[in-house]
């Protein structure tokens, strides 16, 4: 069941990473990756047979409070709202501190990236342009620093089982 549970950690990085390249490029996280996502979150906790799901959920559910907060104030889009539910309950209530230092750890470098393709503007290479479009416009890809966040903070996870 172990090797199971770590694979689908491993999956869900994967999930992660292409919402993340998604909102990157489009501004947008479809209801059928949050849907896909929340279903390989939901399998996670069948494999550890839903041992301490309440508080896992509870993380999600202050997530999705705090997102949905910033979205009626206009600083957030929904997709981004909807995704925080399943990454909640992914990262956990006893993993929250710390994935909370690495959302902000991945916003402070995706701002900086930001800021420094508005002050040097490229349209050279795919990674470039799109970060100078992006300072150019008021939309955040939040799910970028998510992911990292996520990712960084259930790393141990993946590699100690």
């Amino acid at each position: 069941m172990a090797v199971a549970y770590q694979i689908m950690i491993w999956f869900c990085f994967g999930f992660l990473l292409y919402l993340a390249w998604q909102d990157f490029l489009t501004f947008r996280i479809r209801n059928r990756d949050v849907l896909i996502f929340s279903g390989m979150v939901l399998a996670l906790l069948a494999l550890r047979g839903f041992e301490g799901a309440l508080p896992d959920v509870m993380a999600g559910l202050l997530l999705f409070g705090l997102g949905f907060v910033m979205w009626l104030l206009g600083a957030m889009g929904a997709g981004d709202v909807k995704l925080y539910l399943p990454l909640g309950v992914f990262v956990g209530w006893s993993m929250l501190p710390i994935y909370v230092v690495f959302l902000l750890l991945g916003s402070v470098l995706l701002l900086m990236s930001i800021l420094a393709a508005r002050r040097f503007p490229s349209e050279k290479g795919l990674l470039r342009a799109r970060l100078t479009k992006i300072a150019r416009t008021k939309g955040v890809p939040y799910a970028v620093p998510m992911a990292f966040g996520a990712i960084l903070t259930m790393l141990p996870h993946a590699i100690q089982m």
